[in-house]
C-alpha cells in the first residue's frame, strides 16, 4: 500500500473527529518512516492512547497497526533479507568483461537517475547546513556506509574544522557528543537494510541538537521523521550487493563544493595538513 491508496481510505472516514484528525495529520506527514516506528513511540507523539490507534486502524480497514506495517513494508523489508538471499543465480554472464561492462552502465543510470530525481530542495538545504562555517558537522555511516563518512571526513577536514566522525560503536557515541550543541549538524549516511545506532543518532540529534541530513536508497525508512534534509540514492545492481555509486559520487561532490565556497580559512587548514604529512612522512618521495 502507497501513500495515495492509504489517502483513499482516509477519504471515507465521514465526519473525522478532532483525534481521529491529528492521527491523519500526523501519517500524512510521516508516511514513509512510520512503518518503522513503534506503537507506543507513535502515541506519544500524537498524544493518544494505543487503543485509540487501534480503534482507527480498523476503522479505515486493517486489523491493527502491525497489519498496516505488514501492508506498506515489502516482504523484504519485514524480514530485513539478506544480500544472498535475494541474489540471481541462474543470469547468464558470458565473461568478466561483459559483467564489469554492464555494471558501469547500472552505475551511469543509477547516477544520472539520482540526480534526476533527487530532491532539490533538500539538496539545497544539505549544501547551506555543511557549509555554513558557524555551525559544527557530525558524520556517521554504519558498515558500508561507513567508508563513505570516513572519505568525506577525511577531504571535509582540509576545509572545516569543525567536523566530527562518529562511528558505530554506541559505547563511544557519548564521548563524541559531550561537546555537541544546539544548531550542530549531523550528515548520516544508511542504506538498506538501516543500521539500528544510525537510527537512533539521527532521532536523537534532531530532536535534542539540531539540523540532520540523512543520505539512503529507499523512500519507506526509519529516519526520514527526523530529517531536516533527505537525499534519495539510486542504489540498483543485479549483483550480490546494491550499489553505493551515486551515494559516493554525492559525497565526492558536496565536500568538492564546501571547498569551493570556503575562505581564506582553506588555505591554512592545507598548509597544516601538508606540514604534519611531512612530519610524519606519510608519503613516499
Amino acid at each position: 500500500m502507497n501513500r495515495v491508496e492509504f489517502s483513499q481510505r482516509i477519504a471515507k472516514i465521514e465526519n473525522p473527529t478532532e483525534t481521529e484528525r491529528r492521527i491523519i495529520d500526523y501519517f500524512d506527514k510521516h508516511f514513509m518512516s512510520i512503518p518503522y516506528g513503534k506503537v507506543i513511540d507513535i502515541c506519544q507523539e500524537i498524544k493518544i492512547a494505543k487503543s485509540t490507534l487501534g480503534r482507527f486502524m480498523i476503522k479505515i480497514g486493517f486489523n491493527g497497526f502491525q497489519d498496516f506495517k505488514k501492508s506498506t513494508l515489502r516482504p523484504e523489508q519485514r524480514r530485513n533479507i539478506s544480500p544472498i538471499e535475494h541474489f540471481n543465480k541462474e543470469r547468464n554472464i558470458a565473461s568478466g568483461i561483459e559483467y564489469i561492462a554492464r555494471h558501469f552502465t547500472e552505475t551511469t543510470e543509477n547516477i544520472n537517475s539520482t540526480f534526476a530525481k533527487i530532491d532539490k530542495q533538500d539538496l539545497e538545504k544539505t549544501i547551506s547546513l555543511i557549509c555554513d562555517p558557524q555551525k559544527k558537522l557530525y558524520v556517521i555511516g554504519s558498515a558500508t556506509a561507513h567508508s563513505l563518512a570516513e572519505y568525506f571526513y577525511l577531504l571535509g577536514r582540509y576545509i572545516k574544522k569543525d567536523i566530527i566522525l562518529l562511528d558505530a560503536n554506541i559505547a563511544n557515541l557519548p564521548h563524541k557528543l559531550v561537546d555537541s550543541r544546539k544548531g550542530d549538524v549531523l550528515l548520516a549516511i544508511s542504506y538498506y537494510r538501516f543500521s539500528s545506532v544510525t537510527t537512533r543518532l539521527i532521532r536523537w540529534f534532531y530532536q535534542h541538537r539540531g539540523e540532520t541530513v540523512v543520505i539512503t536508497d529507499r523512500a519507506v525508512n526509519p529516519f526520514s521523521h527526523f530529517a531536516t534534509a533527505l537525499l534519495l540514492m539510486d542504489s540498483r545492481h543485479d549483483g550480490l550487493f546494491s550499489s553505493r555509486s551515486a551515494g559516493f559520487v554525492l559525497v565526492e561532490a558536496l565536500v568538492n563544493y564546501m571547498g569551493e565556497v570556503t575562505g581564506n580559512e582553506l588555505g591554512d587548514n592545507f598548509n597544516v595538513m601538508e606540514s604534519l604529512f611531512e612530519e610524519f612522512n606519510v608519503f613516499n618521495k
